[in-house]
């Protein structure tokens, strides 16, 4: 009996570890800045921040609101804790199997949910633009201007004549690459502010050394969508739509804009609006092969996304865009 005890337990600790080894893996990295909406009594709304070291989890949030946990073994949940200057108390949070979502639930020492929050990754920054800058270190890397124009989350650019840049932006706002000038090369990596209008990073020569000097840079021109010389938003380029009901068909929408004027078109269809300089609202007027109507767009305050509504005499619906960071226009020189 002793004899088939051990056998039996020499089998189980075969198998065991293999499949506890397997559980204790989550194969998702949440470091980055995410988009939150809240329901019931809303903890934080607008951006959280989080970093991931291994299965610890730490963040921010608006108000001087801090973040801390733990993935729970073999899943994707974090069990932590939230602070700010409310105080302090217990929070979930359950991470989709592609890393690109959350749901979660917070409250108050020893208490019931208080509230419930769902969040998506952020877009990542869009550094296009050119860059007053600021070179520290020996005249191998001299730059006085850094011009950069981003695709997805590729980036090339320049910093004078005869000059290239090349590289790509991580999940934590960081470029990563390398700089080639008239007589020397090298890497190069730049730390950008959450509002992609300023940086600060190293340069060096040989790939692996140690850094040669310092660079820092706050923008000039920014892309259309950060910024405008009127102080209207500036919407111009190609968006990505999705329509409830049968206005605004297809999945693409280009906007040209002059000053407040707006006009656009998307598949077999036209709009012309007005867009509010306050509140980043665009109104006015559509048709396309399913009747005329009018709509109404708010953007977010980083003219990165869109919703909005659609009316017609019979018929009404909604509408959400985002922008196609591939679409920003060419630096203005």
């Amino acid at each position: 009996m002793m004899k088939s005890f051990v056998a039996f337990l020499s089998i189980a600790m075969v198998l065991i570890p293999a499949s506890a080894g397997a559980q204790a893996q989550n194969t998702v990295n949440v470091t980055g800045n995410w988009s939150v909406a809240a329901t019931g009594e809303p903890l934080a709304t607008g951006t959280f921040r989080l970093r991931q070291d291994g299965s610890n989890i730490t963040g921010t949030y608006g108000g001087g609101g801090t973040i801390a946990g733990k993935f729970e073994p073999g899943s994707l949940q974090v069990n932590g804790t939230w602070s700010d200057a409310r105080g302090n108390g217990w929070m979930t949070i359950v991470f989709a199997p592609d890393g690109n979502r959350f749901s979660g639930d917070w409250g108050r020492p020893g208490s019931r949910p208080s509230g419930h929050f769902d969040g998506s990754r952020a877009a990542f920054p869009n550094v296009t633009g050119t860059y007053h800058t600021t070179v520290n270190g020996s005249d191998a890397f001299a730059a006085r201007h850094i011009s950069l124009r981003q695709l997805g989350l590729d980036v090339v650019g320049n910093f004078g004549p005869g000059t290239q840049l090349n590289g790509t932006m991580t999940t934590s706002n960081a470029f990563d690459g390398t700089w080639k000038g008239p007589n020397s090369n090298g890497w190069l990596k730049l730390q950008f502010a959450d509002d992609s209008r300023s940086f600060q990073g190293t340069w060096g020569l040989t790939p692996g050394s140690e850094p040669a000097g310092t660079v820092t840079g706050s923008v000039r021109n920014a892309p259309p969508s950060m910024s405008s010389t009127s102080g209207v938003l500036d919407v111009r380029g190609l968006w990505h739509i999705a329509s409830s009901g049968g206005a605004f068909p297809g999945d693409t929408l280009s906007l040209e804009q002059q000053g407040r004027s707006v006009s656009g078109s998307y598949k077999n269809g036209h709009l012309e609006g007005t867009i509010s300089s306050s509140s980043h609202s665009l109104s006015g007027n559509w048709r396309d092969a399913r009747g005329t109507g009018v709509f109404t767009i708010s953007f977010a305050s980083d003219g990165m996304s869109f919703h909005g509504t659609w009316t017609t005499k019979y018929n009404s619906g909604s509408l959400i865009g985002k922008r196609v960071i591939a679409a920003t226009p060419a630096l203005r020189q």
